[in-house]
């Protein structure tokens, strides 16, 4: 619900007396760092190889730069206003690279693969304008797997 104005009417008092308002502070890098380390770490500890477990932590690390990168660099205006990117875009990436079983992940080189076809799937994939998605090829350029 939003102010009135623009074809929203007023709420009146007592229909809002039935309601609770709930706020939620964005969370911070580290506490989503530690969030999501912590689900690759229990993931990759089932049957997966020692080392993935390091990469787990680096793939939620390279995440976390291009999801503040994309927040930064796409803002929504009234042609874009698909450009929203949250959480739930963050923890999509996460989740795609994780749904791989580990007896058909046994090459590294191939999680890092995956990463990248999740992060086109989640982000690149939403970008309209070919400048855009030439910013995009940039960050991903930055990361050189």
């Amino acid at each position: 619900m939003g102010p009135p104005g623009g074809g929203r009417n007023d709420i009146t008092g007592r229909f809002t007396r039935h309601m609770n308002i709930l706020s939620m502070d964005s969370f911070s890098d580290e506490t989503m760092l530690k969030i999501f380390t912590t689900i690759t770490d229990w993931n990759f500890s089932k049957g997966f190889e020692g080392s993935f477990a390091r990469n787990g932590r680096l793939i939620v690390q390279a995440t976390m730069d291009v999801y503040k990168r994309t927040i930064e660099s796409f803002l929504p205006t009234p042609a874009k206003s698909h450009y929203v990117f949250n959480l739930r875009d963050f923890a999509r990436v996460i989740r795609g690279v994780l749904l791989v079983p580990a007896k058909v992940m046994k090459d590294e080189k191939k999680l890092f693969r995956l990463w990248v076809h999740e992060i086109y799937r989640v982000f690149y994939d939403r970008l309209v304008d070919d400048n855009d998605r030439q910013v995009e090829l940039l960050l991903e350029s930055l990361f050189q797997i």
